[in-house]
């Protein structure tokens, strides 16, 4: 983290960013973290482009507006994707304004520091969500956490409540007060117990009455007065109850789910699998039964990969050496290289939805003597430092790419990483490999003068 560095605008519009085309640029306003490098995202069938915090520019949101599309059609849709990313890293996101042109140029600001910033965005998961109000709700849920104003955020949060729930106060009021009896997130601890201390009873009442009808309406009573900082503090306060509750009605109601939520499930680390496997004999393995013929399971070939780092040469293009049952809940894959040389293990638990990889004993390669083993062998210690270093596993189907099973960054107990001596283990065996390839060098260059022919000509004798 510490080495990430802003970049200037002309060092971000370059490759693909430089082609020239309709580009639309929404310039994001937002207090939350940021990328320091481009991110190409498929997004509904078009490619959207988050564009990094530069030094004197926006960070934003283009899109180059394909043949077909209108202006109006892809404004919508960055929209929409921006409420989404708001979602998954759940931060606000406002558009300062929508610009375009013949490059995807962010507008120029007056700002030097005071940036967050990452090396980028971990969009594992990304939900695309069909229901309109789904979408409306997330857009909401987007200004609400945005706006540096109290009331119109709050009341932002409320409308949520009143998209996933539909008409009539008191429903909305008897849902509030069922989902703070069953326990809200923590955040929302204080300003709970500071209503009640107040003797407020019908918290749902009272949020609906004092937040979302005093801050929407100016004739009737109570009502928020801009003037007066106490019912500023007061909506900032309960701010944090309206954000869990619209959190929970957008999953609810919408099945649309947080990232933590996802991450508590971990889904994701079978999910490709069980694509692969199908839903009869997973269901077979959930259970610990016997399917009553064996079924045809087509593995494809796998690329393992760490994110964020460079492929690694030897775990790239395995094919499926073997895969049996190791227990009645669980299969054991085994991969290998195509020179067969190394091999990659890991198991997929299925009633608990896990992954599981020992990189100290899953992992092997057979050393052959020579340069490539070396340079094999220089790549794998360089999978075993980065990997140890917090790596995320990536599952991959090598022919397409297409992402089969994740897991998150591995966390070592009671182990530290010695960075110096991991980086020894990688140039001890590069060198191997140098010295492999000299040696086959010189051997090949003996060989070759051996093997050459002799001139012998006739001699006559006086």
């Amino acid at each position: 983290m510490l080495n990430l560095k802003i970049p200037e605008v002309k060092e971000v519009i370059v490759g693909e960013l430089a082609v020239r085309g309709y580009w639309l640029v929404a310039n994001i306003q937002t207090g939350a973290t940021w990328p320091v490098h481009s991110q190409k995202i498929q997004y509904r069938g078009e490619t959207i482009w988050i564009m990094p915090v530069t030094t004197d520019h926006f960070p934003a949101v283009a899109m180059m507006v394909p043949p077909g599309r209108t202006q109006q059609e892809c404004e919508r849709l960055i929209m929409q994707f921006i409420s989404t990313l708001s979602w998954v890293l759940e931060g606000g996101f406002l558009v300062d304004e929508m610009s375009g042109g013949g490059l995807p140029r962010p507008m120029g600001r007056n700002k030097s520091g005071g940036f967050s910033i990452c090396n980028e965005f971990d969009l594992s998961y990304f939900p695309e969500p069909n229901d309109d109000r789904a979408m409306l709700a997330l857009a909401l849920m987007r200004e609400g956490r945005g706006l540096n104003h109290p009331g119109y955020s709050f009341l932002s949060l409320y409308r949520i409540l009143e998209v996933a729930l539909g008409r009539g106060w008191q429903r909305q009021v008897a849902w509030i007060n069922t989902k703070i009896a069953g326990g809200l997130h923590h955040r929302a601890k204080d300003a709970l117990e500071q209503l009640r201390k107040q003797g407020i009873v019908d918290i749902g009442a009272h949020l609906y009455a004092s937040g979302r009808c005093a801050m929407a309406h100016a004739s009737g009573d109570p009502v928020i007065d801009p003037d007066d900082p106490a019912d500023a503090r007061r909506l900032w306060s309960e701010r944090p109850i309206m954000l869990t509750l619209a959190e929970i009605a957008i999953e609810e109601c919408f099945g649309v789910e947080r990232s933590t939520t996802q991450y508590s499930k971990h889904l994701y680390e079978l999910e490709g699998f069980k694509r692969i496997f199908g839903d009869e004999l997973v269901n077979h393995l959930v259970r610990g039964d016997d399917p009553s013929n064996a079924p045809m399971v087509d593995i494809p070939l796998i690329s393992v990969q760490l994110r964020r780092r460079p492929p690694f040469a030897p775990l790239s293009n395995l094919t499926i050496k073997e895969m049996h049952r190791d227990t009645l809940h669980s299969v054991l894959l085994i991969f290998e290289s195509p020179d067969g040389r190394t091999q990659f293990r890991f198991r997929l638990d299925f009633p608990s939805e896990r992954l599981v990889f020992n990189w100290e004993r899953d992992l092997d390669h057979k050393d052959m003597g020579d340069a490539d083993s070396a340079e094999a062998m220089a790549e794998l210690s360089r999978f075993n430092k980065e990997y140890f270093g917090n790596g995320q596993l990536r599952i991959v189907d090598a022919e397409t790419g297409e992402l089969i099973a994740r897991k998150d960054a591995f966390l070592p107990m009671n182990m530290y990483l010695d960075h110096e001596a991991a980086d020894a283990e990688i140039a001890r065996w590069k060198a191997f490999a140098t010295e492999r390839r000299e040696r086959d060098a010189r051997y090949a260059d003996e060989i070759a003068r051996h093997s050459m022919g002799y001139d012998v000509r006739p001699v006559r004798l006086a």
